[in-house]
């Protein structure tokens, strides 16, 4: 029997008995990049303390039934503050920092071998793109503590403008969002398993913390 049909059946077969990948995560809503800067770029600008901030990133396969999940490092973060709202800022991330955290350390091969694919080609060519880069087009504020953020979000060689909800309050910022991978070309050309089964949407929960 033909074995493309033999995956093909499989996948439909798993599908129709896992359920959707349960995530509270919002769905972030991507549109092309914006060449505008609605937000203001006048206040006082916070440094952010990198030591306690991350980027945790989570994948998953299956529509949920698998995943791994890690950190990226802050190579650099701001925010700028206007009559003590949250008004503009950007971040850069150091994308040779990818790493999993649920391979334990004591299984050296199998961590080493995922952290290495994710930084090849196949997937972020960190190499070749050595950051990625989040820079605020406009804030709304909806509450005393949340917000509605747009902005130009670059990975790789790509730069689309995303909307998410994210919190600030007592000097952190915090916000969770899932984003298709593939309108960043973040696509892993692998045999046909590789690239079917594993889910497009990528989960970032993003904290930065306000020194």
């Amino acid at each position: 029997m033909n074995r493309h049909f033999l995956i093909i059946t499989l996948f439909i077969l798993l599908s129709s008995c896992i359920g959707k990948h349960n995530s509270d995560a919002q769905k972030a809503t991507i549109s092309e990049k914006s060449t505008e800067v609605e937000s203001e770029t006048i206040g006082d600008t916070i440094r952010i303390d990198l030591s306690k901030s991350n980027i945790h990133w989570k994948g998953t396969k299956m529509r949920g039934a698998g995943k791994h999940e890690g950190e990226i490092e802050l190579q650099s973060s701001f925010l700028i503050k206007n009559n003590n709202q949250l008004v503009n800022g950007s971040f850069v991330a150091d994308m040779t920092t990818i790493g999993v955290t649920d391979i334990p350390e004591h299984e050296p091969v199998p961590r080493d071998n995922l952290n290495n694919h994710l930084k090849s080609s196949d997937f972020f060519d960190v190499e070749k793109f050595p950051t990625s880069a989040f820079e605020i087009t406009k804030v709304k504020q909806v509450s005393s503590d949340s917000l509605l953020i747009s902005g130009n979000l670059t990975l790789k060689d790509v730069t689309k403008n995303i909307e998410f909800g994210a919190k600030y309050q007592d000097k952190i910022f915090t916000t969770k969002f899932t984003f298709d991978r593939f309108q960043w070309n973040i696509t892993y050309e692998g045999n046909f398993a590789d690239k079917t089964l594993v889910d497009k949407d990528v989960e970032l929960t993003i904290r930065l913390e306000t020194e």
